[in-house]
């Protein structure tokens, strides 16, 4: 963790030098994970009967961002029965930090100073709102978040952040457990028992969850690579411009940045790609659900995830899922999707990069 820390401070300082981009790594990151190394240590003294908390079947969606894993994840962890995370139990996973905090979380609710990130970005950060579980591996610094987040960052010097299922078993087992500890303590703050996490970037963490989690069950939801690439990375570009600026950024840099967070979208879909080819997946473990489906279908969609995960269901969900599918016809989204030339692409190197997608998945290799 300390390579990758000194790493991400030196980076800020060659690209924002002198500035809240460089003290916030400086200062803020260090104190934040102090804080939440002591607080995790403190549950065991003040919460150490979720130890003893049983993670059973739990559910994970993976697939690359802009896939629909969000929708997915919004739309099942609607239930009562399922253990949801909001964006601040993410960034306090200790329950002793969420008893401290806990009136000023309240408090911001309250006076409705919960937003982070607007929706018009592309994806909307609040602090009340249920939230990605991948988030929990930025604890860790070993989710792709952290490179995504650094514009000087190259995961090809750091493959910890990215090819997570090469890394020693130790390496790959800590996380897990870490994760695991989080499944545990949340469980007995909700009081609900069924996981389901979207730890979409941990597809390139499948052979180690399915090792970790016998029992778990998995949705890869595979979307047109057309389609993904050009609003993912539209989706960096103005989460960047929103909280930093663009112009910060010198055109080299965030040129080399897209570049590599394309090749890393092209690497996620490879990796899936070969595990299932190479039989490297058991059977029934891993579901694999067209994106299109989700917008054509949702009523089957959702029988067809039931069916394979035997999650419960309540009316009150199916009910919702019905109101959904009748409404997904007429959805307009709030933010803009660059063209691919804004970045540098075109629809022939889309068709050439992602051939294997096309092939696999009959899907058309058109806009």
């Amino acid at each position: 963790m300390l390579k990758i820390y000194f790493r991400a401070l030196a980076v800020s300082w060659r690209i924002y030098g002198f500035s809240g981009v460089f003290f916030s790594w400086l200062l803020a990151e260090p104190a934040m994970r102090f804080f939440t190394f002591v607080t995790l240590a403190s549950d065991h003294i003040f919460f150490s009967q979720y130890r003893a908390t049983e993670v059973a079947r739990p559910v994970f969606i993976i697939g690359h961002p802009r896939s629909g894993t969000t929708f997915l994840h919004l739309l099942l962890t609607a239930s009562s029965e399922v253990v949801a995370f909001q964006t601040w139990h993410l960034y306090f996973p200790a329950l002793t930090a969420r008893t401290l905090l806990k009136p000023l979380i309240n408090f911001l609710i309250k006076t409705g100073r919960t937003e982070l990130i607007p929706e018009e970005i592309g994806h909307s950060v609040v602090l009340d709102k249920t939230e990605e579980e991948e988030m929990l591996f930025s604890h860790t610094y070993d989710s792709q978040f952290l490179n995504i987040g650094m514009l000087g960052f190259d995961e090809r010097e750091h493959p910890e952040l990215q090819m997570n299922d090469e890394q020693p078993r130790e390496h790959r087992f800590r996380s897990m457990r870490f994760l695991h500890g989080c499944f545990q303590r949340h469980i007995l703050y909700t009081g609900r028992k069924q996981i389901i996490a979207q730890t979409h970037f941990s597809t390139h963490r499948l052979k180690t969850m399915l090792e970790f989690y016998p029992d778990a069950k998995f949705i890869y939801i595979i979307r047109n690579p057309y389609h993904v690439v050009p609003s993912f990375l539209s989706l960096l570009h103005k989460t960047i411009e929103f909280r930093w600026g663009l112009k910060k950024v010198p055109a080299d840099v965030l040129q080399r940045y897209t570049r590599r967070r394309y090749e890393a979208v092209i690497d996620l879909y490879r990796y899936f790609h070969t595990l299932q080819k190479n039989k490297e997946i058991p059977e029934g473990r891993v579901l694999v659900l067209p994106y299109e489906l989700l917008l054509s279908d949702l009523n089957n969609a959702f029988d067809r995830i039931v069916g394979f995960t035997g999650i419960t269901v309540s009316e009150e969900l199916r009910q919702q899922v019905s109101e959904r599918a009748k409404s997904q016809s007429h959805y307009q989204r709030k933010h803009q999707v660059m063209p691919l030339e804004y970045f540098g692409l075109t629809q022939e190197r889309i068709a050439r990069d992602f051939a294997f997608v096309f092939e696999e998945y009959g899907i058309r290799p058109t806009p």
